[in-house]
C-alpha cells in the first residue's frame, strides 16, 4: 500500500513538473541562431556553448536537423559563445545578450583534426594492415592506455627514434609517474617489444602518417516543427 501511494505521489510530481513552464525573469533573453558549414549547408548535432563574462558556468545546447539552436532563458549581459564539431575548427564570438539575441556560426573543416578525437576514435584509427599491425595495436591498447588515456598517448607525432625514447622511459616508470629504472627491472612487455612497438607507432603517428579516421554521426536533434509535421506529440 505504501509503495502504491509513493508511486502515485511520484507520478503526480512528474506530471506537474512537465506541465509547469520554466519561470523566467523579465531581464532574461533567449539566444538562438543557425550553424552552417563553409559551403552553406545546415549542420545538425553541433554543440553551441555560452559562458557569461566573469562567470564559471557554461551552458551548451545542440543544433537541430536544420542547424538551428535555442538556449534556455539566460540572464542578459556579456557572453563568450562558440560552436564546435569534430573535424571542424571551433567558431567563436562575443555578444551582449539583450541587445543581441541571435548569433550565427560558420564552421570550416580542419586538415588535421586527429587531436580533436576522443580516445576510442584514436585507437580505432590505428593501422591494422597485417597480423603484425594487429598485434601491436593490441599491445598499445593493453599497455600504453593502462595508465594514460589514448588521447594523451597519441596526441603528438614522433619519428621512430622519438617513439623509442618514449617507450624507453615508459618501461622504467611506475603507475605514479616515478622513474624506478635504477631499483627494478623494466616492464617486460614494453622491453621485449620496444623496437617493433616504436616502429608501429611511427607508422601510426609519425611525420607524414595519415590514419584512417571513421567519425561517428553527430547526435540527431529533432525540432518541434518536425515533430508537428510528423503528427507526433512532444513532451516539452
Amino acid at each position: 500500500m505504501r509503495s502504491t501511494r509513493l508511486t502515485l505521489c511520484i507520478s503526480a510530481f512528474v506530471v506537474a513538473l512537465l506541465g509547469t513552464p520554466v519561470p523566467t525573469n523579465a531581464a532574461d533573453a533567449i539566444l538562438s541562431g543557425i550553424v552552417k558549414s563553409a559551403s552553406g549547408e545546415a549542420m545538425g548535432g553541433v554543440m553551441v556553448s555560452a559562458k557569461p563574462a566573469g562567470g564559471t558556468i557554461t551552458t551548451t545546447v545542440l543544433t537541430d536537423e536544420q542547424g538551428r539552436y535555442y538556449f534556455p532563458p539566460l540572464a542578459t549581459g556579456n557572453y563568450r559563445v562558440w560552436a564546435q564539431a569534430l573535424s571542424f575548427a571551433t567558431a567563436k564570438g562575443e555578444i551582449v545578450l539583450g541587445a543581441v539575441k541571435s548569433q550565427d556560426f560558420t564552421l570550416r573543416p580542419m586538415e588535421d583534426f586527429f587531436r580533436q578525437l576522443p580516445g576510442n576514435a584514436m585507437l580505432a584509427a590505428l593501422p591494422e594492415d597485417n597480423e603484425q599491425d594487429k598485434r601491436m595495436k593490441v599491445i598499445v591498447r593493453n599497455n600504453c592506455t593502462a595508465c594514460h588515456t589514448a588521447s594523451y598517448v597519441l596526441q603528438h607525432r614522433f619519428d621512430e627514434t622519438g617513439w623509442n625514447a618514449i617507450v624507453e622511459l615508459m618501461k622504467n616508470v611506475n603507475v605514479y609517474g616515478t622513474y624506478v629504472g635504477a631499483s627494478r627491472p623494466p616492464s617486460g612487455i614494453l622491453d621485449y617489444h620496444q623496437k617493433e612497438l616504436a616502429a608501429y607507432l611511427a607508422k601510426a603517428r609519425g611525420p607524414g602518417s595519415n590514419p584512417k579516421v571513421k567519425l561517428e554521426p553527430r547526435p540527431t536533434v529533432v525540432s518541434k516543427s518536425s515533430i508537428r509535421r510528423s503528427g507526433q506529440t512532444a513532451l516539452y
